[in-house]
């Protein structure tokens, strides 16, 4: 894949390494590295935990050749542990793009990558998100469509969402956040008359989920809002009441992302 720079990036891009089994080597290198001589990992039922699982998802990632010069740093990295991984197993990692915001000097950016590893048999091992700051060839401007939670993100929304049916009389503010990233749309009879990283009375409800929900939405072949938030994917803080009062208006909303995204 060669070098990449911080605009070679797009949030839903997807890739999937080859397959790496895993040796008894590497269960020698894991304990010799940790230190960690715990029966649990000795032995034909050894389990290779811990960093073990990321150290392999960062290897294989390099080997997709996401890596490169223009990689900066890493910044954090927030891993989940859901199966034991044995010596005899094969892994993959499958990664995915879900947010890149170029910094405010504009020379550079973060991008956050979802990863998953997988066996043979399909089943996540271990799951986690990895964000580092990747060097940019110029200033922007850069593409807002799938910029979840800023400003310009809201503003395109506001572009192309009609509330007026929904939001006739209704005098609020609706937070919408993506990650920590937030933004405010002050609403006067359903007209988005501000679009503000934070209003002065702050919001009326904000809805929120995770990069990878807004994804989810934005990408699949039909509006699934509902199904989403009936599931816990996007949750709601503020007045609870307001924000089940306007639900054809958020789905309206979710509409208006999947378009422009």
């Amino acid at each position: 894949m060669g070098d990449r720079w911080f605009e070679d990036f797009a949030v839903g891009e997807r890739w999937t390494s080859p397959p790496r089994e895993v040796t008894a080597e590497d269960l020698a290198a894991f304990t010799r590295v940790s230190g960690d001589d715990h029966p649990l990992h000795a032995g034909p039922d050894a389990i290779l935990q811990g960093p073990f699982g990321v150290a392999v998802a960062m290897g294989l990632l390099q080997g997709l050749g996401i890596h490169g010069d223009a990689v900066l740093g890493l910044l954090d990295t927030h891993w989940a542990y859901r199966r034991p991984v044995r010596v005899g197993d094969t892994l993959a990692l499958e990664v995915t793009i879900v947010r890149a915001r170029r910094t405010s000097s504009g020379d550079r950016g973060v991008v956050t990558r979802a990863m998953v590893l997988r066996n043979e048999r399909g089943e996540t091992v271990q799951e986690g998100t990895t964000a580092a700051m990747i060097a940019a060839r110029g200033a922007g401007p850069d593409p807002v469509g799938r910029a979840f939670g800023t400003v310009g993100w809201a503003e395109a929304l506001s572009d192309k969402t009609d509330l007026a049916a929904d939001l006739a009389s209704w005098d609020g503010t609706i937070g919408l956040r993506s990650g920590d990233d937030e933004v405010h749309l002050r609403v006067y009879r359903g007209r988005v008359i501000e679009v503000a990283r934070r209003s002065p009375r702050g919001a009326t409800f904000v809805l929120g989920a995770d990069a990878a929900t807004w994804l989810e939405l934005v990408e699949a072949a039909d509006n699934p809002f509902m199904r989403l938030a009936m599931a816990g994917r996007f949750t709601a803080t503020g007045d609870g009441y307001e924000y089940l009062r306007l639900t054809s208006a958020l789905h309206r909303l979710a509409d208006a992302a999947r378009e422009i995204a």
